[in-house]
């Protein structure tokens, strides 16, 4: 029985007014930890100094403190004081003009990778997903959505669909879907061209900001209200035959992209 359509919805809840400054406040004493303004087991001003020095009220900086303590960057110790209980490791950084999957990107800054929650349906393609794998309208596909992690962090939520024919033409029943993308060490690149024969070579990528709804939020464990990046990628195989259609939001805390740019052919 086909599903019904997930994609989108994480982005159109309401969010919270005052969880951007919130965000921009944990951001803020995120960056001056990074910058040695205090180091791992110092304190932090008292509340009233700190807020007047980041020019917030004293409520806002509780709830940026509760986040940077649910993150394990700050601990606080009744009775004395918040300290600082780690340095941040540095945020994966990736040239977008790169096609990589998120297990590679992780691995190749240091960070262990690994799959966190995952779920797989049969579902009727979304009109975007039909639209750019070029499928018919409600044409069954497989969605695919998975948290990935570094070092145990979440850093993507990633949603996947392609044509569930595929599924079909291989014997493999969505149930199994999990595991094998497990055994393939939670790449689905690496599941895609192993265990369905379709290889991936280019994609079309559009990237913007977007602000982290209550799901989203939840599921990477950021406050709601926080700047997320969303990749979207209809992906390609050497025949330029389209297979993959992605739409990922990443922790812009932890995963940051690049792009070289070169100068265009003068007109003078």
């Amino acid at each position: 029985m086909i599903g019904h359509q997930m994609s989108n919805n994480l982005l159109l809840e309401p969010l919270p007014v005052r969880a951007p400054l919130v965000a921009q406040t944990a951001a803020a004493i995120r960056a001056r930890i990074e910058a040695g303004r205090w180091h791992v087991g110092e304190q932090l001003p008292a509340e009233p100094q700190l807020a007047t020095e980041l020019g917030i009220s004293r409520g806002t900086l509780r709830e940026s403190v509760r986040m940077l303590i649910s993150n394990g960057l700050l601990d606080r110790r009744h009775g004395v004081g918040t300290f600082v209980a780690r340095v941040p490791r540095p945020s994966i950084d990736r040239g977008i003009d790169e096609l990589f999957g998120a297990t590679d990107a992780i691995a190749q800054m240091g960070y262990r990778p690994a799959l966190g929650a995952c779920s797989v349906e049969l579902v009727a393609a979304p009109d975007v997903v039909a639209r750019e794998l070029r499928l018919r309208r409600r044409t069954e596909v497989c969605f695919i959505e998975r948290v990935r992690l570094a070092d145990n962090r979440p850093v993507v939520l990633c949603q996947d669909y392609f044509d569930a024919t595929l599924l079909r033409e291989h014997d493999i029943e969505v149930d199994h879907v999990e595991q094998q993308i497990l055994a393939r060490g939670g790449s689905l690149y690496a599941w895609l061209e192993r265990d369905l024969g379709r290889r991936i070579d280019t994609a079309m990528a559009r990237i913007e900001p977007v602000l982290a709804t209550l799901k989203t939020a939840a599921k990477l464990e950021v406050a709601p209200g926080v700047a997320l990046l969303r990749l979207r990628q209809t992906h390609f195989g050497p025949d330029g035959a389209e297979i993959l259609y992605s739409d990922n939001l990443h922790n812009s805390d932890l995963m940051h992209f690049h792009v070289v740019r070169r100068r265009a052919t003068p007109t003078f």
